[in-house]
């Protein structure tokens, strides 16, 4: 169980959102939880995924042509949309 203590005007704002939307305080306070911790847990993994990449920079001194980046790019939202350009 959390208890949490919110000042007046986001709980007064909460309180009329839950009213529109005929759900409960609790129910909004939870998914705006479960979204934003989600969206922090998708932030950490791009962050250690950046570090790993970088790290194996530092390593290899490999990397893709900005020429690449820019035609993978290009193809987006095409039917026969090019994947992702790698170092290998």
């Amino acid at each position: 169980m959390l208890g949490v203590r919110l000042e007046p005007e986001l709980e007064q704002r909460l309180a009329e959102l839950a009213k529109k939307t005929k759900r409960s305080k609790s129910y909004l306070t939870k998914e705006a939880l479960r979204d934003y911790i989600g969206r922090l847990e998708a932030q950490e993994r791009r962050r250690q995924e950046t570090l790993e990449r970088w790290e194996a920079y530092k390593q290899t001194g490999e990397t893709i042509k900005h020429e690449a980046i820019v035609d993978w790019l290009e193809s987006w939202g095409e039917d026969e949309e090019k994947p992702c350009p790698t170092t290998k």
